[in-house]
């Protein structure tokens, strides 16, 4: 199945409960957002994104955001998913950190929760999506095959030099040290990645033109 966008005027189908998100420029080097769409029980729907640095935010589907139906994703984990964001946002009352540095590491324990952090951990709106899929066994990406651009430098020092970020001081010096140091993951990727993923390790030669591929499906739905 061809990689396909889809703007909230058209509704999950009804057996699917989650989906990815994805929003903002649609230019070659453009700022994107990406983050969950879950249904609950209820039959409502809502979204799950880290906005900046202690800012998780479950929310109401907002009209910029399209969304990418995951052709992969059995059932079981689906609703795993779905429980785990509804339990860690309530758990860390809305708070996770932000940062431009990707560990090995694991995040989150068995039961959901969020696992000590040190003052350099946290995600971005694309690592925090690729690391619930890992979570659950969806490894989605191979990540010794990412490189380190000169763009992805800039884009590290700029964005924690934000003040709009919120980074405290101490996450700032922290994260200073690390720049050009760690790949940078666009959200373009984490979608493209999940539509292509196959139960292994997807190498960066695949999932940047998958990345490409949703960008123009926004340039499409935006037409």
């Amino acid at each position: 199945m061809g990689l396909q966008l889809y703007k909230f005027e058209i509704d999950l189908p009804d057996e699917i409960n989650l989906a990815l998100i994805i929003c903002g420029d649609d230019s070659a080097e453009g700022q994107r957002h990406t983050g969950f769409v879950v249904r609950n029980m209820e039959g409502e729907m809502f979204i799950f994104h880290l906005a900046r640095n202690n800012d998780f935010r479950k929310g109401c589907v907002e009209e910029q955001y399209r969304y990418l139906l995951m052709p992969a994703l059995e059932p079981e984990i689906e609703m795993s998913i779905i429980s785990f964001l509804f339990y860690l946002h309530s758990g860390c009352d809305g708070k996770l950190p932000y940062s431009i540095e990707y560990k090995e590491d694991e995040y989150f324990g068995d039961l959901g929760e969020l696992l000590v952090l040190g003052v350099s951990d946290g995600f971005t709106c694309a690592t925090f999506v690729l690391e619930t899929f890992r979570k659950y066994a969806l490894d989605l990406v191979d990540r010794k095959t990412w490189p380190v651009s000169a763009g992805d430098r800039a884009w590290q020092e700029g964005i924690i030099n934000n003040p709009r970020l919120g980074l405290k001081p101490e996450q700032f010096i922290a994260q200073v040290k690390s720049i050009g140091k760690y790949p940078r993951f666009r959200p373009e990727q984490a979608l493209g990645a999940a539509h292509y993923y196959d139960g292994k390790k997807l190498p960066f030669s695949i999932v940047h033109p998958a990345g490409v591929e949703v960008v123009a499906e926004m340039t499409r739905l935006h037409a």
